[in-house]
């Protein structure tokens, strides 16, 4: 077999550019411009470029025009558009051939990325007293950088890491920490954080192994301190646990001792940043470093905290009484039980005491400076929420001690949170119009500099409130403001109570089911990467009933039955939805069940208005009155007779929210007794009301009892109507496992 060899050599960029012209059938003067970047990118290279001109082509960057009948580019993507793997690999081999300045100052280049700005090299080269921008503009020449947008870049990633290997693998982290010292008085001088970031960063590339003396590793661990808490202000908290990380790994053997408050500040940093991005085992380790070798309580009292917020994800009773027990040490006591009594002549006593002001003088009161007494009101915010899920009958206490203690010493960034839980209080105990003005003024607070520590779970609580006033399609939109809040403040956990609340709230607002499904995706997404068991307990049930009103097959569904046992409201969330899913199901003797089970555990003594509370009266008062009705216990009459009570009193507050729920009620209390005539109006009622609030499920409901009051005094046509109705409102809803169900019973019936 005879064999050719045919040398290509490479054309010049005259060549090249002659060849593009006539390519492209258009004059040279119209495609000089391209020839030149054609050349830069090929070398003159035939094959590569044909390559490049076919890519081009396909990619849409050079193509013809048909409204000028000929061909146009876009020289500028053109250009910035990475060089072909094999030019790529073509020029790699070319800069071993490069004179040593501009292999140095390209392996330089290459360990600050793809892509460095000029000014950065600028400072190398003052710093280095090295010949770097002309050594680079030759290799912009060469084809090997792009220059563009301020900044030098690799024309492929090939490129890049063959400038790096130039380097000997001993001696990278001797160049890069080189590098870092070199750009540290720049980050010192300079107003633009990114340049303290660049610098950081090439130290620790470095590694402690690279530091000289003992001073040096000091500044590099407070530079990564540094570094760490800008990166916290801008809520990367995965940098900054990446930046404490470092600055401990730079400290030398008994830190601890010479460098105490450097090693107690990088320590509490990295506990509080592992906190935020669920790296539960490093914050145990770094907890108990600080733990061990802190020489006062008050030194430990930041690493508590963040241990408290820590056991709350799963253990909520355990991290409730280590809040109680510091607290306890920081003078703060509580009393073994509370009365209700007790609590209502507090009440009053701190409602007499705040009379004295204006709201305005409220909100301008002096700033709290005593330590201990900041302290205290971090705990007591956290306590706040953990007490209420698992020892409610205190809350009161830890609210009215906040109140307290920001009236005496001064307000702290704590002390929205306590006027929120005190308006909150108010509003359980009847006032809702009253509570809700100290709701607001605890938002207004947050305007004070500074106060944004408790943002999400102010907004959070105050948009409970705002539930029970505003209309709740409007006001549920709020809870993602509390959301972002609190993301924004590194607090994950009521980060995650405001993504809850949100999703439980879109549901019971009618909100499309498709839509509430992917809410309760989201919530869950954020629970299971934070490990947070507690509040996964409390969104599972109503998940469950969710998906199975969807038409999910529920042997398909997670069995979450151990997570009910977190704490009382987890329990007794289960049990509730158990009963509201055998309710909706038509399936009496299951409903009767879990109905005597949700009553037996619904004794907790609640002093928070949470809108969760109108669905469990809501639907607690329709089950009680089909118990009633069907079993002549004087009891679910009761039952019934006091969810009715609860109703009417918050649709003086908001008729829109619970007018249609109200005369629902109304409408079962009147077929329960008898009263035909009065329960088919109040059935008309419930029914147009829900349409006129837009709450499609509620109207759904209330059409399909309507139906089955009619099929049950003998009226067909109108139980047909009413079941059609029902039947279209749940098939909207997107309940369709519902809207099934009711089918198949509306076939058999009639």
């Amino acid at each position: 077999m005879n064999v050719t060899t045919i040398n290509l050599t490479c054309m010049d960029e005259d060549t090249i550019s002659a060849l593009v012209s006539e390519v492209l059938c258009l004059s040279p003067r119209l495609t000089r411009s391209l020839g030149h970047i054609v050349y830069h990118k090929t070398k003159g290279n035939p094959l590569f470029f044909s390559q490049l001109m076919i890519s081009l082509n396909r990619d849409g960057l050079l193509q013809p025009s048909l409204r000028r009948c000929r061909w146009e580019w876009d020289e500028e993507k053109i250009r910035l558009r990475k060089i072909p793997d094999d030019v790529a690999m073509f020029l790699s081999i070319n800069i071993e051939r490069l004179p040593k300045e501009e292999q140095m100052a390209l392996s330089l280049l290459s360990c600050f990325g793809a892509s460095t700005k000029i000014t950065l090299v600028e400072a190398l080269e003052t710093t280095l007293q090295m010949s770097l921008i002309n050594s680079l503009e030759k290799s912009v020449a060469e084809g090997l950088l792009d220059k563009a947008n301020g900044s030098y870049s690799f024309c492929h990633d090939r490129l890049q890491e063959a400038s790096y290997n130039m380097m000997r693998q001993e001696e990278r982290c001797l160049f890069h920490f080189k590098y870092g010292v070199a750009l540290i008085s720049c980050s010192l001088g300079s107003q633009d954080d990114a340049m303290l970031f660049i610098a950081t960063n090439q130290l620790n590339r470095g590694g402690p192994s690279a530091v000289e003396d003992k001073e040096q590793g000091i500044l590099v661990a407070n530079l990564n301190l540094t570094a760490g808490k800008k990166a916290m202000e801008m809520s990367d908290f995965s940098t900054a646990y990446s930046y404490f990380d470092h600055g401990i790994s730079f400290l030398r053997k008994r830190h601890w001792t010479e460098q105490y408050q450097l090693s107690l500040d990088l320590f509490d940093n990295a506990a509080k940043c592992a906190l935020f991005i669920g790296n539960i085992i490093s914050l145990k380790l770094l907890s108990q470093q600080v733990l061990t070798f802190a020489q006062t309580f008050q030194d430990k009292l930041e690493v508590l905290f963040v241990t408290v917020s820590g056991l709350a994800k799963c253990e909520p009773r355990e991290a409730a009484n280590k809040a109680i027990s510091v607290l306890s040490n920081l003078g703060e006591h509580f009393s073994d039980s509370y009365s209700e009594a007790d609590i209502c002549m507090q009440v009053e006593k701190t409602k007499v005491m705040l009379q004295q002001y204006t709201a305005q003088e409220i909100i301008n009161h002096k700033q709290m400076v005593h330590p201990s007494k900041i302290m205290a009101m971090k705990f007591l915010a956290r306590l706040e929420l953990l007490i209420l899920l698992t020892q409610p009958s205190w809350q009161p206490a830890v609210t009215l001690k906040m109140i307290q203690l920001s009236m005496k010493y001064g307000h702290s960034p704590i002390s929205p949170l306590a006027f929120t839980y005190f308006g909150m209080l108010l509003a359980r105990l009847g006032n809702i119009r009253e509570g809700y003005s100290y709701v607001k003024m605890g938002r207004k607070l947050l305007d004070r500099p500074g106060y944004n520590e408790v943002a999400g779970e102010v907004i959070s609580m105050a948009t409970q409130v705002m539930c029970f006033v505003e209309p709740v399609q409007s006001a549920n939109e709020f809870f993602l403001q509390g959301q972002a809040a609190a993301m924004s403040a590194g607090d994950m956990n009521n980060a995650i109570m405001s993504s809850l609340v949100y999703s439980v709230g879109s549901y019971w607002a009618g909100v499309k089911l498709p839509t509430v499904r992917e809410n309760f995706t989201a919530s869950r997404s954020m629970m299971e990467k934070q490990g947070n068991l507690m509040w996964l307990a409390h969104q599972a049930p109503l998940e469950r009933s969710m998906l199975i009103l969807i038409g999910v097959d529920e042997r398909e569904l997670p069995d979450h039955h151990d997570l009910g046992k977190t704490s009382p409201h987890a329990t007794l969330l289960n049990y509730f939805n158990k009963m509201y899913l055998a309710f909706m199901f038509r399936d009496f003797e299951q409903t009767k069940v879990f109905a005597e089970e949700y009553y037996c555990h619904n004794n907790i003594v609640s002093f928070s208005l949470l809108y969760i509370h109108t669905a469990q009266a809501f639907i607690g008062g329709l089950v009680a009155f089909s118990i009633s009705r069907k079993s002549n216990n004087p009891i679910w009459a009761d039952r019934g007779s006091k969810a009715k009570c609860l109703m009417k009193k918050w649709a003086d507050s908001c008729n829109w929210n619970f007018q249609s729920k109200l005369y629902l009620i109304e409408a079962e209390e009147a077929y329960c007794s008898d009263d035909i005539c009065s329960a088919k109006s109040l059935y008309e009622k419930a029914i147009s009301s829900a349409r006129a609030h837009r709450f499609i499920h509620e109207e759904a409901l209330a059409c399909e009892l309507a139906g089955h009051f009619c099929l049950d005094i003998g009226q067909k046509n109108e139980a047909v109507n009413y079941f059609l109705q029902a039947h279209e409102k749940y098939h909207d809803w997107g309940a369709i496992a519902k809207a099934n169900a009711l089918y198949e019973f509306a076939t058999t019936a009639f």
